[in-house]
């Protein structure tokens, strides 16, 4: 079988089998492309910027793809047959990487689908990270089942480099956190690779606005203690939606850090929950809730999304009423990071 050549940012180059798919022929690589559909196209995340000889764009494309991406040259690397040499555009992070292999040495769980995971670093013994990047972490192949990989946003501070946490969401029919939830225990060697992602914590002085949902937590617990750890004053506003109280995890946590951040305020507000129940905050959309609270001008902020696509999608629309710059507008889908465009 023939080798085929991938040039990669103008700078490095691997080869690949004639036929492979290009998000195969990257990870065998060690590069790891953000993906959430076992490469069916489904989910639109392992965007790549192909410069040659690009073939015609899949019906999985034209779905997933604006028509301004697909003028540009992206295509969807679990879409690429690789028949010819390509030239293709990575975001730099996906080359600085690292492969780590840890061991899972805490499984809490946090709500009946959102489970904590403690990694601690084996080799390489530490991790450096931005506070709000993520990794993809690797489900081992057994018998019949391959491997495969997933993106989970990092929860943990970055002042800790001996061990990271996630917060991950159970997919009940998906492939990798069903693992995660039925057959990973503590002990078990796991293997991911990165830090990689744009959704991280800005080097200004501006003041914040967080919104998320489920385990869109995360990444934005993963700044916040990082706040605390550097002693950061930066204002902080963090707007957190859920379906029920059942579907709240880290309350106390937020509290303490409501005590040592003097700038921070934390927002629960649930959209399921039963109208007799005893709960006493926020009801509603949490896109309803930070609208009614929320009434002045937000000029001078930033604004963190991470959620569902549903929630980002309506998040948007609010903070330009409130005057946020796009470009001060990060968000995270399905911790797949970019900026709003």
């Amino acid at each position: 079988m023939a080798l085929i050549s991938i040039t990669i940012n103008d700078k490095k180059i691997i080869e690949a089998n004639e036929g492979a798919l290009l998000i195969d022929a990257l990870s065998a690589q060690g590069i790891y492309l953000p993906s959430a559909c076992g490469s069916s196209g489904k989910c639109g995340l392992c965007k790549v910027k192909v410069s040659n000889a690009a073939p015609i764009h899949t019906d999985s494309e034209l779905n997933l793809l604006t028509e301004q991406e697909r003028m540009d040259g992206f295509h969807l690397a679990c879409q690429v047959k690789i028949t010819s040499s390509l030239q293709i555009t990575l975001a730099p992070e996906f080359l600085s990487a690292q492969d780590y292999i840890s061991v899972l040495e805490k499984k809490v769980f946090l709500t009946r689908d959102i489970v904590e995971l403690t990694l601690k670093l084996i080799s390489p013994t530490s991790i450096s990270f931005h506070a709000g990047q993520y990794i993809t972490l690797k489900m081992p192949s057994v018998a019949d089942r391959k491997a495969a990989f997933r993106p989970f946003s990092i929860a943990s501070s970055n002042t800790e480099h001996s061990f990271i946490q996630l917060n991950i969401r159970l997919n009940p029919e998906g492939t990798v956190t069903p693992w995660i939830f039925n057959e990973l225990k503590e002990g078990q060697e796991v293997r991911f690779s990165g830090p990689r992602g744009n959704f991280y914590i800005r080097n200004t002085l501006r003041p914040m606005l967080f919104i998320a949902g489920g385990s869109g937590m995360a990444p934005v617990r993963s700044i916040l203690k990082t706040m605390r750890d550097h002693r950061s004053n930066r204002p902080a506003l963090f707007f957190f939606g859920a379906l029920t109280q059942k579907d709240l995890f880290y309350l106390d946590e937020m509290q303490v850090l409501q005590k040592d951040l003097p700038g921070f305020v934390f927002t629960p507000a649930l959209s399921n929950e039963p109208q007799e129940s005893d709960w006493k905050g926020e009801r509603g959309l949490i896109t309803e809730v930070m609208d009614r609270i929320i009434k002045g001008n937000l000029a001078e902020y930033e604004a963190y999304l991470c959620g569902k696509p549903a929630m980002v999608n309506g998040c948007i629309p609010l903070l330009e009423k409130k005057n946020i710059q796009k470009e001060r507008v990060f968000y995270d889908l399905f911790n797949s990071p970019k900026q709003v465009k």
